[in-house]
């Protein structure tokens, strides 16, 4: 049952401030003791129960408002016997925020969101808050985010002001990543540390993607930025929510700006800013010497933070320059010293991080025991990573020391249960040579994985078992991966082999059916689908389907040569000409059957000259290419050169003696050499 928050606590004379907090002026009044939960929430049943469970028997009371809940969430904040308003949401957090602050009557206001709990070992300091006396100073709060990446050991921390006095002059500022400020100052109310500390699950990927978070915080910030572009905190704003959807262009842009418009202020965003900065410079943008500078410009903002460190780090590796980089993540480790002083830190970089990647900077150099070492020393704080395993256990593979590698994958691949693992797994066991138990591991885990992962999983599966001569098992992985890639030509061009090696005619064309409806989506399934339809006639298609592959990979030579192909059948023999010019690589495989369509619409278009230097073209490189020789005896033909004509066909009958054979007895009928037309198809006959 929900603990319901009761309290008779009346005004009490104020003791000595805790924690470092000031004596407030002589004078000051002070509100009744005790401290006020305030909340804004929004369809919040997930984790409402848990937050106010972790407060319900150390806050005085809980004034909530809430924005349009449509599912339990006010039916269980009245559980706790919360003070419930409701406030149509206005896009804008500071204001939400300040209306649940409104409702408070106690001397000390902490304020929680739905997705955050404070932690059990919190709550002897916030009894000794409430009777403190209050005037103008908040308490920085330590905020740890929750993660499931890298088996949930990626989560940050970050300090943020959370507890303040209820007090008139103190409120939020900012539409989102809101600040608590007095008097609505551009810079956050003054605060001392607590020793608080709260737990936020909303950065779970799951959570994150059931609420649309990002595009609802990229909405909101940019309106923040329309009303004050001279802001530089609505720039680190709009630049991180960036970041977090992939925008790195806007990342890079928006973060300069906040650069800019800071200048040398201090402000506590900055150092994460350029951290970011460096990031998206170094591993997005692919410029390390950018990054490399403004993770300078971060550490030069925040000497020990271990953010920038590490970017520097990166930045240091992507140029070669190991040694610097491995100093660089040192003092990354050394950090954790200075971690409690950062306004946002993960907390993962010095406690392994860092270490996996000196580790995998001396893999790059070839030292795979210097490797291993650095490796382990990770794991011995932070044991079961699966990052720090599975480099461990490719570098003791890379080493010769198999029986510890596999025993390795095998364990990452029994705990987590993922992807990495699987993957990593699978694949040392087929360079072992252990297929069959290889497939074993895919039949377990492919319902369990990712289309995008299950599916190639599954095409390894059916190629282990045409290897095994298990040509039922091969068709059944196959389809399985058809199943989760409907459209992917790498399996669908498998498994039409298949197919027809078999004769199953049936499965063949539901395979082709299934086709038809699924969208294309990959470069070789664009090509598949503008071969298949040009094979079939279809050439309105087949060219439809190579100009829109050829618009996500516009130098993809295959695709310019089907949509060659398809627009030459259509008369269209300008645009034809047109996608031959992108053929220009010679050791393609349609380079010359590129040059030999060029031929043959050079002729159509009465351009001889070109069509004889595109035919000499194709005999430079291959001098028994058919198509070139035929080509060229009717080139020569039509221009009376009867000599060049008989022998290019001599030529084809030497290389082809049935092709070579019609070609010339048609010629020698048009010539009237009807006895020596007649002698060259008894020859044929005889062969």
């Amino acid at each position: 049952m929900p603990i319901r928050v009761s309290s008779k606590r009346s005004a009490a004379a104020p003791g000595k401030p805790p924690f470092g907090l000031p004596e407030p002026p002589s004078g000051v009044m002070q509100k009744l003791a005790g401290i006020s939960l305030c909340m804004i929430v929004k369809n919040e049943e997930r984790f409402l129960e848990q937050c106010l469970q972790s407060v319900a028997d150390i806050v005085d009371e809980i004034c909530i408002v809430d924005t349009g809940s449509t599912d339990r969430t006010v039916e269980i904040a009245k559980a706790f016997g919360a003070r419930v308003e409701l406030r149509p949401w206005r896009n804008d957090f500071s204001w939400a925020r300040n209306e649940a602050i409104s409702l408070a009557g106690r001397r000390w206001v902490i304020m929680l969101d739905a997705d955050e709990e404070l932690t059990p070992e919190s709550k002897p300091a916030l009894q000794q808050l409430k009777d403190a006396p209050a005037y103008h100073t908040g308490l920085w709060l330590r905020c740890y985010n929750k993660a499931d990446d890298y088996g949930g050991t990626g989560a940050m921390s970050h300090a943020l002001v959370r507890m303040f006095p209820n007090n008139e002059r103190i409120r939020f500022r900012g539409m989102i990543h809101e600040f608590v400020t007095l008097d609505g100052g551009t810079t956050g109310l003054g605060a001392v540390t607590a020793p608080v500390s709260i737990v936020h699950h909303g950065y779970l990927k799951e959570v994150v993607e059931s609420r649309g978070k990002a595009e609802r915080n990229l909405e909101i910030v940019k309106a923040a930025v329309e009303a004050d572009p001279t802001d530089p905190f609505t720039w680190f704003n709009l630049g991180s929510t960036a970041f977090m959807m992939n925008d790195f262009v806007t990342t890079r842009d928006a973060l300069e700006k906040m650069r800019e418009l800071n200048g040398n202020a201090p402000r506590g965003f900055v150092a994460n800013g350029l951290s970011i900065l460096a990031e998206t410079y170094c591993d997005k943008l692919g410029d390390p010497s950018k990054g490399e500078e403004v993770a300078q410009a971060a550490l030069r903002v925040s000497p020990h933070y271990a953010n920038a460190h590490f970017q520097l780090g990166k930045a240091l590796v992507a140029q070669r320059r190991f040694d610097e980089a491995r100093a660089a993540y040192g003092d990354a480790i050394a950090d954790k010293d200075f971690a409690n002083q950062q306004f946002v830190v993960d907390d993962q970089v010095y406690v392994w991080k860092a270490h996996s990647e000196i580790g995998s900077s001396y893999v790059v150099q070839g030292d795979e025991e210097s490797a291993i070492e650095w490796f382990e020393r990770g794991l011995k704080n932070a044991p079961g990573v699966q990052p720090l395993m599975l480099n461990l256990a490719r570098s003791l593979d890379r080493l010769g020391r198999y029986d510890e590698a596999g025993a390795l994958f095998k364990e990452v691949y029994e705990k987590f249960r993922d992807a990495y693992g699987t993957v990593d797994y699978v694949n040392f066991l087929l360079r072992r040579n252990h297929g069959e138990t290889a497939v074993d591991v895919i039949e377990a885990m492919y319902e369990k994985l990712k289309p995008e992962t299950a599916a190639p999983l599954l095409v390894a599966a059916a190629q282990i078992s045409a290897r095994l001569g298990r040509p039922e098992e091969l068709v059944h992985y196959l389809e399985l991966a058809a199943d989760r890639a409907p459209g992917s030509a790498d399996i669908l061009n498998e498994l039409e082999a298949a197919y027809r090696a078999s004769g199953d005619v049936e499965g063949l064309a539901r395979m082709l059916e299934r086709e038809s409806v699924t969208p294309p989506l990959t470069t070789a399934d664009f090509l598949r689908r503008s071969f298949k339809a040009n094979e079939r006639g279809d050439f309105s298609a087949g060219l439809m389907f190579a100009d829109s592959g050829l618009a996500k990979a516009p130098g993809d030579e295959h695709l310019a040569y089907n949509a060659a192909v398809a627009a030459s059948s259509l008369g269209e023999n300008e645009r034809a000409l047109g996608h031959l010019d992108r053929v220009a690589t010679i050791t393609s495989p349609v380079y010359l059957p590129a040059l030999a369509l060029r031929a043959r619409l050079y002729r159509a278009e009465n351009r001889a000259d070109e069509a004889v230097g595109a035919v000499e073209q194709i005999l430079a490189l291959d001098a028994r290419n058919v198509d070139a020789l035929l080509i060229k005896a009717s080139l020569a033909e039509e221009r009376g050169d009867m000599v060049v004509a008989e022998a290019s066909l001599r030529d084809v009958a030497m290389i082809d003696s049935q092709r070579g054979a019609i070609e010339l007895g048609t010629l020698f009928m048009r010539l009237g050499r009807f006895e020596e037309a007649a002698r060259i198809a008894d020859a044929a006959l005889q062969k």
